[in-house]
């Protein structure tokens, strides 16, 4: 797996660098950030999810919880499920509707998510260090990109973990600037 320096790659080269990739990057990304989660049961993406919960002062709803994931309900309903399971969220009935429910963090859960915050950010500190800022925003820049436009194409699979409605959160800007 080297840097590939020829402007003449042939598309089997290409092939090649991006399978070795694949197996000795990519497919890791998701272990990394997910390594402080394991032990309390959780996956990075419920971490996310109790990140938003802490951020709001009375709850979240379902709906408004998959608005800012830029998922559909029905991922961030199972999310939650994992999360009433370990106890580390309640729901609260709203009074003037008993439809509505507010999903909030138990004691239990603030303290979970204040060492996750603190964990992750750790890991994320290393990364960056190991990178340094300029490579860090490059990489994730070209990684918005690969996601927009794969979206967009309707690649399977890309098309079930995001919510066709993308709302400002997680849309076409990222970090003040535009993804292409």
């Amino acid at each position: 797996m080297t840097e590939t320096t020829n402007d003449n790659v042939t598309e089997a080269e290409l092939k090649k660098e991006f399978d070795d990739l694949y197996m000795h990057i990519f497919k890791y990304i998701g272990d990394f950030v997910s390594i402080p989660t394991q032990k309390y049961n959780l996956t990075f993406e419920a971490f996310m999810v109790m990140e938003n919960v802490a951020r709001s002062k009375n709850g979240q709803t379902l709906v408004e919880l998959a608005k800012l994931e830029g998922v559909s309900k029905s991922a961030i309903a199972r999310q939650v499920n994992v999360l009433l399971k370990e106890n580390y969220v309640m729901q609260k009935v709203d009074p003037n509707d008993r439809r509505v429910k507010y999903i909030t963090l138990t004691a239990a859960g603030s303290r979970v998510q204040r060492n996750l915050a603190q964990a992750t950010d750790e890991r994320f500190h290393r990364w960056l260090g190991f990178f340094g800022k300029d490579e860090a925003e490059h990489f994730i820049k070209v990684l918005h990109r690969a996601n927009d436009r794969a979206v967009a194409a309707g690649f399977v699979g890309f098309d079930s973990l995001h919510d066709k409605r993308r709302n400002s959160n997680r849309g076409r800007t990222h970090g003040g600037r535009t993804s292409d």
